[in-house]
């Protein structure tokens, strides 16, 4: 079996798509050595995947129409001279020609399924261009069963064409208290911290989450609990306000979260990989409150350090949370702003959730995600032509 996949996403390994291709392949390496995985990447040679992290030169920056032709065109043509069998685009777009079976992996339908996501006209074009090559696909894959169900409600595709193949987690180390330690020196937290990771658009509800913080913040005050002021510590860009961004900095300020000597918030900036899954460690919990997910990697990364997790059930975090975290209806406010302060303040509740947290993260796994693909594949290649 040779299959030829989309690299676009390669040279941009913070994206979603990004870590889902370099993941995928890397799990993809104990293949049978009769399956051939070929990279392609605008502007490049292909490359085997197995020396894709040996080239150093990245891909070039494609402008919109280059970008357009690249994957409605060249891509194709790219995999058909290396003699692929079949075409993976691990994102959601697809080539016009079906010379060879072609396989999308949809990580979510945010644009077609939550208002004010679809963008200007050009974008909208794009997408819908883009759903239309999806639609002639041999199969699309789907991070989750909520993904699964939004791809067929979208794009009006039978319901066998849709499978659904959960990604994955890295596994990750014991921390110790040195490294735990010295992660909260480098971000300037204090020992006791919640944190949150995971954007700033409208559907991630981070403003939700500093008003059910600051009620937190003010039944314990009121409960007079002897502890120091808890501390929500927020990462990431923290985006300018405007479209699908609302002004979270500013709706903290509001609260009275970052004032004074010891704020109840933090925005600690931008985490690298590294230093991610350590503040997750050593976090008394972690809160997610987003409205809508394709599929919901950093619950699951925190889950798999034994982080307790406070998330809403929207989209499919219901399906990866499951009983390892604590789940609220989406919007729920007075419900997550309980749920916080039970998993803040129950030390037993907290340790049942870090070890249902690890035992539910461990059903995720890299290897697992690149066999089922694998399978899919073949199945591809012997279905009929659509």
């Amino acid at each position: 079996m040779r299959i030829a996949l989309n690299g676009y996403f390669w040279d941009q390994p913070r994206t979603g798509s990004g870590q889902y291709l370099r993941h995928l392949l890397s799990a993809m390496s104990d293949a049978p050595v009769e399956d051939r995985f070929i990279l392609l990447r605008p502007g490049q040679e292909a490359s085997p995947a197995s020396q894709a992290e040996d080239r150093r030169a990245g891909s070039p920056e494609l402008s919109p129409l280059a970008k357009i032709r690249w994957e409605a065109l060249s891509s194709m043509s790219a995999a058909r001279k290396h003699h692929a069998q079949l075409l993976h685009v691990p994102y959601l777009t697809a080539p016009l020609s079906r010379r060879i079976p072609v396989v999308v992996t949809a990580h979510d339908m945010i644009p077609w399924v939550i208002p004010g996501y679809s963008g200007s006209f050009v974008v909208r074009l794009y997408l819908s261009l883009a759903a239309a090559a999806v639609k002639r696909a041999r199969l699309i894959i789907a991070d989750s069963d909520a993904s699964r169900r939004d791809v067929i409600k979208v794009l009006k595709v039978p319901p066998s064409r849709v499978r659904t193949v959960y990604l994955g987690v890295e596994p990750h180390p014991a921390y110790t208290e040195a490294q735990l330690s010295s992660v909260r020196a480098k971000f300037g937290l204090p020992r006791a911290y919640a944190f949150y990771l995971g954007g700033f658009d409208t559907r991630k509800n981070v403003p939700l989450l500093l008003r059910a913080w600051r009620g937190l913040r003010d039944a314990l005050r009121d409960a007079s609990s002897g502890e120091e002021p808890p501390v929500l510590a927020i990462g990431g860009s923290v985006p300018q306000p405007g479209g699908v961004f609302p002004d979270v900095e500013g709706e903290a300020a509001k609260l009275g979260l970052t004032e004074g000597e010891q704020p109840g918030v933090c925005f600690i900036g931008r985490v690298s990989e590294e230093d991610k899954p350590v503040l997750m460690d050593g976090a008394r919990l972690f809160a997610y409150p987003s409205t809508y997910e394709g599929f919901g990697l950093d619950p699951l990364e925190a889950m798999s350090v034994g982080c307790p997790v406070v998330s809403s059930s929207g989209g499919s975090l219901g399906e990866v949370v499951g009983r390892g975290g604590l789940l609220v209806p989406p919007n729920d406010e007075p419900a997550f702003r309980a749920a916080l302060l039970r998993a803040w303040t129950d030390p037993d509740l907290r340790a049942s959730l870090s070890h249902a947290g690890k035992a539910q993260s461990a059903r995720f796994t890299w290897e697992r995600t690149a066999a089922q693909t694998r399978q899919l594949y073949n199945l591809a290649l012997r279905s009929p032509r659509q």
